[in-house]
């Protein structure tokens, strides 16, 4: 034991080189294995990724708001459970019958079912396919009799039933929860929990919009920046299994890669952004869920982050749709799209797509204060005093993204109204100021 003590560093560098030399020699005698692990070990987490971000949970719906029995309206965020996966699961346990449709091309009484007394309504930010709900919900609603939903009603009294809402035509059919209703629990969950912001539904220019009616606050958000790589998000996009095979073209602060004839990216560096061409010869039209899940795979293939993603837009006529960052349940901007990724189908023979090489990492704690809104009212007065109201066509409340660089690696996120402005959203504040 003397002996031991006495040369026990000797001992102990003798032991590490030993079991070195052994792990050295498993790795070369055995690489294929280690390279079977290592492999496996990756399509799992891809695996992972896949099912925390799968169609469903792109595709769900992004605000909450609960109606009490005086119709007065709260937009629910900042809860401690993730409302929408809460209200998912519940709703896949229901048993639906009963098909019935109880109105169309009545705006009024579309309004009252927006406003519907003590129901709690999930919404999607632009038309949704009803088979991509049905997959989202697990249900089997007749696409033929409705082809898209933008609300989802559920009052918290009286009859066991369920409303589903379509902007287009002021539709709303009803049906009919046979079993494990348990609205109690639901009414339970809503209520007392998280922040609530007072809204009201109008109909503004034919179309439904969520106001507000008071000035609110609302919290500055951080998050770490992530940067994906030029050189894989070029092999995610031109697909290429060898990258020696890309044309690269340099002018200006713009690069081009080509992929053979018939694919095409080009990076802006000075703007970290990517706009990307497929050129495949022949049109290929997709109908209603078929667009939503083509393009969804076209979105996991770019290999950008999805943790914040969801489904914010579409075209069906331009086979379009544009997939945003959001934080507690309100969208992301950005002048140069940060944090939004943009994809067309193939519609004339080209699949085209627009996206940045940033995306939202991890939350940071922030110290600083609130930012105050001003009702919703006062924003549609300044835009009518400025000359601007003829032009907007929506109004949404959405955070900020100012102008980032690389060697920032903080993303700051501010609240602000925007509206729809010649086909873009736009700051409010920037059109009033553009007088």
């Amino acid at each position: 034991m003397a002996k031991i003590k006495e040369n026990w560093l000797s001992i102990l560098l003798a032991v590490v080189v030993i079991l070195s030399m052994i792990f050295s020699a498993l790795l070369w005698t055995n690489s294929l294995g280690y390279e079977w692990i290592a492999n496996n070990d990756s399509e799992k987490g891809a695996s992972q990724q896949t099912a925390l971000q799968s169609v469903g949970d792109i595709y769900l719906p992004t605000q909450v708001i609960l109606t009490n029995s005086d119709e007065s309206q709260k937009l629910l965020y900042g809860q401690k459970k993730n409302l929408v996966l809460t209200l998912r699961k519940e709703m896949q346990k229901w048993q639906l019958a009963g098909f019935r449709r109880v109105a169309r091309n009545d705006s009024s009484a579309y309004l009252n079912y927006l406003r519907n007394d003590d129901s709690i309504m999930l919404s999607y930010p632009d038309a949704m396919a009803t088979g991509i709900f049905n997959q989202t919900f697990s249900k089997s609603i007749d696409t033929q009799k409705m082809s898209h939903i933008n609300h989802i009603v559920i009052p918290l009294k009286g009859r066991d039933v369920v409303y589903l809402l379509d902007d287009d035509d002021f539709t709303v059919y009803r049906l009919n929860i046979t079993q494990n209703a348990n609205r109690s629990k639901i009414k339970k969950l809503v209520q007392n929990s998280g922040q609530q912001i007072d809204v009201d539904h109008k109909i503004v220019d034919n179309q439904p919009t969520v106001t507000y009616p008071h000035a609110i606050k609302l919290p500055i958000f951080a998050y770490q920046l992530s940067t994906q790589d030029i050189d894989n998000l070029t092999q995610n996009l031109l697909r290429s299994t060898n990258s020696s095979a890309f044309t690269v073209k340099k002018k200006g602060n713009d690069t081009t890669y080509m992929d053979g004839a018939s694919k095409r990216l080009d990076y802006h560096r000075d703007t970290h952004t990517v706009s990307f061409n497929n050129y495949l010869g022949k049109d290929s039209t997709y109908q209603g869920a078929s667009l939503y899940r083509h393009l969804y795979k076209r979105l996991t293939a770019t290999g950008t982050t999805l943790d914040w993603m969801r489904f914010d837009s579409v075209n069906e006529k331009k086979q379009t749709i544009v997939f945003r960052s959001y934080v507690e349940g309100f969208p992301i901007f950005n002048e140069h799209g940060y944090g939004a990724v943009k994809l067309q189908a193939n519609a004339d023979g080209v699949e085209r797509g627009q996206l940045s090489l940033f995306g939202l990492g991890v939350p940071l704690p922030i110290k600083e204060s609130q930012v105050k809104l001003p009702p919703s009212s006062v924003v549609y007065n300044e835009l009518r005093q400025a000359g601007k109201d003829k032009d907007v066509t929506g109004l949404r409340i959405g955070y900020r993204w100012d102008d980032q660089n690389a060697d920032s690696k903080v993303v700051k996120l501010e609240p602000t109204y925007y509206v729809y402005y010649h086909g873009k959203w736009v700051d409010y504040q920037t059109l009033i100021d553009d007088k």
